[in-house]
Order: structure tokens, then C-alpha cells, then sequence
């Protein structure tokens, strides 16, 4: 019936915790930071002989999608929700309609 509408339901600006202070995304995104990191320490040997600084590029996997998780685009996703909603656009299925238009009448006959 005109008039009636559906209310908008109330969206506080909580967010949900999976593990500990993270959420579901947030966790997915630092275990892969902290699986990439293990794999790298696997391939690239410690830099040097001091026990810290020699292996604080292991680090940057894990930094990098630290940026990924917590970083804001101007849009207000995540950085790396961001990314991943422009690849789906871009891999979806497209269709492209073709319609026949006369170009000496300009209309469509």
C-alpha cells in the first residue's frame, strides 16, 4: 500500500568478534599474513647475524596484510575487502546487449 515502507534496521558501528578482539575477516586475514610468513622463513635465510634485525623481513607478509585488514579506502571498506569486491566485479559474467540502430533516420527501426 502507498505510504508504507520498510523501516531501515539500526546499524550500530559494532563490530563482531571471532578470536579475541578480531573479527571473522580480520583473523582470516592475519593467519594468512602468518602463513606466508612461516613459508617465507622456509625460502629466504636470516639476513646477517644479529638475532633480531636478521629476520625482520619475515615481518612483512604479515604487515602487508595488516595493512589489508585494518587499512580504510575513502569508500569506508577495508582495503582489503575493497580489493577483493573490485577482482569480482571484474572476473563476473557480462552480457552485452546489441541493438540495431538506423543511423540515417536516427531511430531505432
Amino acid at each position: 500500500m502507498w505510504g508504507q515502507y520498510h523501516p531501515i534496521p539500526y546499524q550500530s558501528k559494532l563490530k563482531e568478534k571471532f578470536l579475541g578482539p578480531l573479527s571473522f575477516g580480520e583473523t582470516i586475514w592475519m593467519g594468512i599474513g602468518a602463513v606466508l610468513s612461516y613459508q617465507m622463513t622456509k625460502f629466504i635465510p636470516p639476513i646477517g647475524s644479529d638475532i633480531i634485525f636478521s629476520r625482520i623481513h619475515y615481518f612483512i607478509p604479515l604487515a602487508l596484510t595488516w595493512y589489508l585488514a585494518y587499512g580504510k579506502h575513502p569508500t569506508g571498506f577495508t582495503i582489503g575487502k575493497y580489493l577483493i569486491m573490485m577482482i569480482l566485479i571484474r572476473l563476473r559474467n557480462r552480457k552485452y546487449l546489441y541493438r540495431r540502430v538506423n543511423i540515417k533516420t536516427g531511430g531505432d527501426h
